[in-house]
């Protein structure tokens, strides 16, 4: 009975933590910011403010109801109550990868030094420094599922996506899951056991259980990076931080916004590795999803069953033949994509 309450409260966990991205808290905290932006936008542009275009950002019938996101919902369900147990064997956790780093740091340069670093600094000091090792370890992640062709092939799924919307957070295929969790548990884990090593602790300033710092992207711009608001972060910000509309643009159809934007909450890592694209002030009027003729991309078999088979194919002796060549590791997408509605927020 105690295994079916948590395996029937994980929903409810996702809706109700504080510290989660898709808690209600969070969700309502980036609606609130995104219609405060679109209000000021428009009594800039027309000198007052009307409720329902503003509501139509969010909440248009064509919008909700669209195949895509109807297969992000499927998705969200995977996700909350399958993926865990799929990759969960699999998976290296935090803990050993910095228990690893650390023994290996004092075997190499002896016993740890004493700190003599007040505590508010080291928690400062970790907080950051675990933050960045996070972002940097989605970055790379991101980075390498959009060059390398059986990569792409796990992290295809969320790309398919045809409109945009916080439930898009969740059309991951557990593939994708399973790399993305090995990646950032070596980035983080190093981090951590660095910092130990250095400091003594690992201590961070934290909210729900989460960094501070990414919590403040949780109650800001997460759930609006899938979404059709286009608010944009322009000039040194938008070279620092991932606004929704660089995200927007990472799942644009536009050949010439491949393979950019690959940061989390950060643009810093894709404006040094030049990768980055900041958007433009006004709204590009973007279409989203991948184009495969014959594929229906909202299917169950498309969405869950047939990347393991794409996997398998990509790695083939064959296919690993054309993995420098350019069209090769470039998303399979073109401008002959099936027409979806434009973002008109």
């Amino acid at each position: 009975m105690d295994i079916f309450a948590a395996f029937a409260n994980k929903l409810p966990a996702q809706l109700l933590s504080p510290g989660s991205f898709f808690s209600i808290y969070a969700l309502a905290s980036g609606l609130l910011i995104g219609f405060a932006y679109l209000a000021l936008r428009q009594k800039r542009r027309r000198g007052h403010v009307r409720l329902r275009p503003l509501a139509r950002a969010f909440f248009r019938r064509g919008l909700l109801l669209h195949r895509s996101t109807r297969a992000d919902l499927f998705y969200l369900f995977v996700n909350v109550y399958l993926t865990a147990v799929f990759i969960g064997w699999a998976c290296l956790t935090v803990g050993p990868v910095a228990d690893a780093v650390r023994n290996a740091l004092t075997g190499a340069l002896g016993p740890r030094p004493t700190s003599a670093a007040p505590d508010l600094a080291a928690r400062a000091l970790v907080t950051i420094v675990g933050y960045l090792a996070m972002e940097w370890g989605y970055w790379l992640d991101h980075y390498l599922k959009h060059r390398v062709p059986f990569l792409w092939e796990t992290h295809k799924t969320h790309h398919t996506a045809e409109r945009l919307t916080p439930l898009t957070a969740w059309r991951v295929h557990p593939l994708d899951s399973l790399l993305f969790a090995n990646i950032t548990a070596l980035s983080f884990g190093a981090a951590m056991g660095a910092t130990r090593y250095a400091l003594g602790s690992a201590a961070t300033f934290a909210f729900a259980d989460v960094n501070i710092l990414t919590a403040i992207f949780f109650y800001t711009f997460v759930n609006l990076q899938h979404s059709e608001v286009s608010l944009p972060l322009r000039g040194l910000a938008g070279r620092l931080l991932m606004s929704p509309a660089h995200h927007q643009i990472h799942h644009s159809i536009d050949p010439a916004h491949y393979n950019s934007n690959l940061g989390n909450s950060l643009a810093v890592f894709d404006w040094l590795f030049g990768t980055l694209v900041v958007p433009p002030r006004e709204s590009p009027r973007l279409k989203f999803g991948v184009v495969e003729p014959g594929v229906d991309p909202h299917s169950i078999t498309e969405l869950l069953v047939s990347p393991f088979g794409a996997v398998a194919r990509a790695l083939t002796p064959k296919a690993a033949e054309g993995i420098l060549t350019i069209q090769a590791v470039t998303p399979p997408m073109n401008s002959a994509a099936p027409k979806s509605d434009e973002i008109s927020a």
